[in-house]
């Protein structure tokens, strides 16, 4: 279980805002790399945020859905083990489609460890808040707040599980 992780592994995702109401998100894993865009038609970085602390929490699925105009980029997540998850990114044409995974165009997969990703997501969204703050955040995604409680509920229990190892 999780053997395929014996070398280390290269993560990194980036979240910027790149007009009003639009969002990147660029992930790298290993040799492997996608840019997802999405609209303030969903709240995307919430959905992110909210995914990793289900992970967290020991949910054993999770997904964040990025809205485009039109389309939808779907991440799932889902445990392998304890420490690991896979990632796997779906397109779909249709927003709004409620269009079943098996349907959606597979463009990004891969595997890591889940508090890897949790602590790179967590990352990327303060650097986006130390840029924006509130007032910023809200002027340019236009229809929703920035989610500081779900992000300050990631920070504490990637805290809460650094404790837990050292007992």
């Amino acid at each position: 279980m999780g053997g395929e992780l014996t070398s280390p592994m290269s993560l990194s995702i980036s979240y910027k805002l790149t007009g009003s109401g639009w969002a990147e998100c660029a992930l790298e894993i290993d040799e492997q790399g996608i840019v997802t865009t999405a609209s303030y038609l969903s709240h995307a970085l919430e959905r992110l945020l909210e995914s990793v602390v289900e992970l967290l929490r020991g949910q054993p699925e999770a997904t964040a859905s990025f809205d485009e105009e039109p389309g939808e980029y779907r991440w799932r997540f889902k445990r392998i083990d304890e420490q690991t998850i896979s990632i796997r990114i779906l397109w779909f044409n249709k927003l709004w489609g409620r269009e079943p995974d098996e349907k959606g165009k597979l463009v990004f997969e891969a595997t890591c460890r889940l508090r890897t990703f949790a602590g790179a997501v967590l990352s990327a969204s303060q650097q986006l808040f130390a840029e924006h703050g509130i007032e910023g955040y809200k002027e340019k995604w236009v229809e929703h707040d920035f989610p500081l409680k779900l992000q300050d509920e990631l920070k504490r229990l990637l805290a809460e599980g650094r404790q837990a190892k050292k007992e």
